[in-house]
């Protein structure tokens, strides 16, 4: 293994242990997508889910990162640049948080202790072969019953999970909210109970889990009870009323309304949200039109590219439409189902937009073709052989603020 592929690993490592997602072996195409938000929201750097994966291995590709890529990589673990990681051996920084990392040195740890290297090797593949050769237990299970309900309509929502694992011979049982592992709980396998909170509306799977497999899953919906508006939080998300959000024909959260809540106005990545989950509007999405006007409204330089982005949320995925002034469209990332457009390496400048006025904005897809026009001009066009499943609703992101004049989902 070269050097620099050492220091790579070593910050893969570092980055695992600061998202405590689980073992990156289970991580999903969501938690890249996840990650790639969070590596934007601190370095500025957009790199892709399929980048990202290509580092983790998930799929083939022989080359190494370039250095942009290695720098943001860096950075997120708290370093300026990837030459500094390199320079203090791939430790993590002093001060970024309290575990303590051991410093490692490639270069001259394998020159003094190439041999010890080779005997800890040795026996650690000794280990290795002696564990398989005993007969692990295979997981056994009958009866397996797990159901769910929420409490109320709208958020916060609680929802009891019912769940019966008596009948099984697992070590371990767990209930995850979401494909999210961070939403992973571990519960009492001779109970049959468990309550979870919701803050966020929208579609979930819910999932039980014995130890490390999927036994049953089931399809979970906190819907919005209309049109809901959230401050964006590192925990818990701030809710705006719904006279407060509902002005004259339009939707929206204005500075005003972020006033009243005390908001730093000039605080960095200011997200507000615009909801709208409901089981009764369900679109199937293999053919359907959505149609809207919106403006982003933010006057501060902290949101200075007006980034505003239309989520539809599916069953099996998403279709997220970005738009920002036409000086950031570079920044901009797009999603189709499970395929990413980024900004750096396609040409959106069609998503560059003049908020002055409303902007109209129309997606179409049918016959396994999706479209989108900006101002009824076509700015995008692709094949659509892959759907997001059944369309639950909308959430659509501002960059500070923004509103909603229109939003309709049809067939």
């Amino acid at each position: 293994m070269t050097d620099e592929r050492i220091y790579i690993e070593q910050c893969k490592e570092l980055i695992e242990s600061q998202l405590s997602w689980g073992k990156s072996a289970t991580w999903q195409n969501q938690d890249f997508e996840e990650l790639s938000e969070r590596i934007f929201e601190k370095t500025k750097v957009s790199l892709s889910s399929s980048t990202l994966k290509r580092i983790w291995g998930k799929v083939k590709y022989d080359s190494s990162p370039n250095l942009a890529t290695l720098n943001a990589l860096a950075q997120f673990v708290g370093y300026e640049s990837w030459r500094e990681f390199r320079n203090n051996g791939g430790e993590k920084k002093k001060g970024f948080d309290d575990e303590i990392i051991i410093k490692i040195k490639p270069k001259s740890i394998f020159k003094k202790f190439q041999w010890s290297f080779l005997i800890v090797f040795c026996l650690g593949l000794i280990g290795i072969l002696w564990a398989f050769q005993r007969q692990e237990k295979k997981l056994e299970f009958s009866n397996i019953h797990f159901t769910s309900k929420s409490v109320t309509l709208g958020v916060p929502n609680t929802v009891i999970f019912e769940y019966n694992a008596v009948n099984s011979n697992a070590d371990s049982v767990f209930i995850q909210q979401s494909w999210d592992p961070k939403r992973r709980y571990k519960v009492d396998k001779n109970l049959h109970e468990y309550t979870s909170t919701y803050y966020t509306p929208g579609y979930f799977r819910a999932k039980l889990i014995l130890n490390d497999s999927i036994v049953k899953d089931h399809d979970l919906f906190i819907e919005s009870d209309g049109w809901l508006g959230t401050l964006e939080t590192e925990k818990i998300p701030i809710y705006f009323h719904k006279n407060q959000i509902q002005k004259g024909n339009v939707v929206g959260i204005s500075e005003a309304d972020l006033r009243s809540q005390n908001i730093d106005l000039q605080t960095e990545n200011i997200w507000t949200d615009l909801h709208n989950i409901s089981t009764k509007n369900v679109v199937n999405s293999n053919a359907f039109v959505m149609e809207t006007e919106l403006r982003n409204t933010f006057s501060r330089s902290s949101g200075v590219c007006k980034q505003s982005r239309i989520l539809l949320l599916g069953s099996e995925g998403i279709i997220a439409i970005p738009l920002s002034i036409k000086g950031c469209v570079g920044e901009l990332k797009m999603t189709i189902a499970d395929e990413e457009i980024n900004g750096k390496t396609h040409n959106l400048s069609a998503f560059g937009v003049d908020y002055s006025t409303w902007v109209k904005v129309k997606c179409v897809a049918k016959n396994q073709k999706i479209q989108i026009y900006i101002n009824d001009v076509l700015a995008y066009q692709s094949d659509y052989t892959k759907n997001i499943g059944k369309i639950v609703g909308t959430r659509i992101r501002f960059m500070g603020t923004g509103e909603v004049k229109r939003f309709e989902l049809k067939l």
